[in-house]
């Protein structure tokens, strides 16, 4: 065994299935109610140049990942979720939640890297996406720290310090304001909570949520999400039919119409950029004059921001009743200038992940080394069965370097939709 690796039994990473992200709940109903039936694969990947075999012990991942099969979701966090948001979620469904017991996750060596992976029906092994990050990335930090010889109390005291610098900063901008999205990424569970509760201390008005359901239900702050590209993905296979029928990709503008059935003016913020988000504006001019707004996800985000202004004018809609959430890899810096370039045209909001919940310091280290600097990890839905066999999903983005899929079902996509990778510019992927 490598000497970087936890050769201690660590204590649980994940302690409880609410801790997880609020828009794998809402798409979590919305598939319970769909399509119960239909089996998927999700498969952990590590998009950083960092062999994780270096530093997790398989052994102790999978000790972690099989505490959480033993574990169920709180009754009092459903009985909190039935208060707090009986206008979302069905008494039925909270229900069913409560009894939910996630399937066992497999854990190997494939070609000398970690193979994460999961399958089974769709509302049953969904909430591995976060939960399965959160282990991970955690067991890795910890075997980090340990080979850096630092102790996690010094590396605690110095990403708490530069989340109050980072607010301080913020303060400065009284009318701008963001929702913590670090839970994916973050160092630990702790520091999440430590960091939201210094953002209630310090900018109290300028906090609007998480989206953290175990921390937002225990801390009383709301919860705040929609879908993922999950679904777009997931529709590609489960309305294949329609999609070759057509002479374009028609499986994403059919979800919006779906989504916007079921919740009805709730959650009405539109994630357009699984296949570039050009086509998705296209796709969203139906239902522009009534959703709320759109996120951000890949791609100039400056680019963005002026690109959906000038769509909302071209549909006669006044960009100020709309909102954009800016959500790819944050900074504070990155937030301010955005908010000075758009805050007086269209209503803003920031998804701040990463950089709030896992800038940790000590990512300046000689001789080359990463130092403690996040890890840009996924764990995405790679497959959907089909008359008897997993097909391949896929997903382009803005991003070229976030594309991910089977190649002959990137090309079909490519086909349906337009897209040109060359016209894409590719960023590395670092959060």
């Amino acid at each position: 065994m490598d000497k970087k690796k936890n050769r201690h039994v660590l204590e649980p990473i994940v302690r409880n299935l609410a801790d997880i992200d609020f828009y794998k709940l809402t798409m979590l109903q919305f598939i319970w109610w769909f399509f119960s039936k239909e089996v998927v694969t999700f498969r952990f990947k590590n998009r950083t140049d960092v062999q994780l075999l270096d530093y997790i012990d398989l052994d102790e991942l999978k000790r972690q990942l099989d505490r959480v099969t033993k574990m169920r979701f709180p009754k009092w966090a459903t009985a909190e979720l039935k208060r707090r948001y009986s206008h979302l979620f069905s008494d039925n469904f909270l229900s069913w939640l409560g009894e939910l017991r996630l399937p066992q996750a497999s854990v190997e060596i494939v070609d000398g890297n970690l193979l994460l992976e999961v399958t089974g029906p769709w509302p049953e092994v969904m909430l591995w996406e976060t939960i399965a990050m959160c282990i991970v990335n955690r067991m890795y930090k910890l075997a980090k720290m340990s080979e850096l010889k630092l102790e996690e109390k010094v590396v605690l005291v110095e990403g708490l310090h530069r989340a109050e610098v980072k607010f301080e900063r913020l303060s400065k901008y009284p009318d701008l304001v963001f929702v913590d999205f670090s839970t994916r990424r973050r160092h630990s569970y702790e520091h999440q909570e430590a960091v939201l509760r210094t953002a209630m201390r310090m900018i109290p008005n300028q906090l609007k949520g998480t989206s953290n359901v175990l921390l937002g239900l225990r801390l009383k702050l709301p919860l705040v999400g929609t879908m993922a590209h999950e679904l777009p993905m997931a529709f590609q296979v489960l309305f294949w039919d329609e999609d070759e029928k057509s002479e374009r990709l028609v499986s994403q503008a059919k979800l919006w119409k779906m989504w916007e059935e079921f919740y009805g003016g709730a959650l009405t913020i539109a994630l357009p950029d699984t296949y570039g988000n050009d086509f998705g504006l296209e796709d969203f001019k139906p239902f522009a004059a009534k959703w709320a707004g759109l996120r951000h996800d890949s791609g100039d985000p400056f680019e963005f921001g002026e690109k959906v202004i000038a769509f909302y004018n071209s549909l006669e809609i006044d960009p100020k009743e709309k909102t954009v959430v800016f959500s790819d890899g944050l900074t504070d810096e990155t937030m301010i200038q955005l908010w000075i370039r758009f805050h007086d045209r269209i209503n803003l909001s920031f998804g701040w992940g990463t950089h709030m919940g896992n800038d940790m310091g000590f990512d300046v280290w000689p001789d080359g080394d990463r130092g403690l600097k996040a890890l840009s990890i996924v764990m995405k839905l790679v497959a959907v069965l089909k008359d008897g066999r997993m097909v391949g999903t896929v997903k382009l983005s803005d991003n070229p370097s976030k594309a991910s899929g089977p190649q002959e079902m990137i090309e079909r996509i490519m086909r349906k939709t337009d897209y040109d990778f060359a016209a894409h510019e590719t960023v590395a992927c670092e959060v």
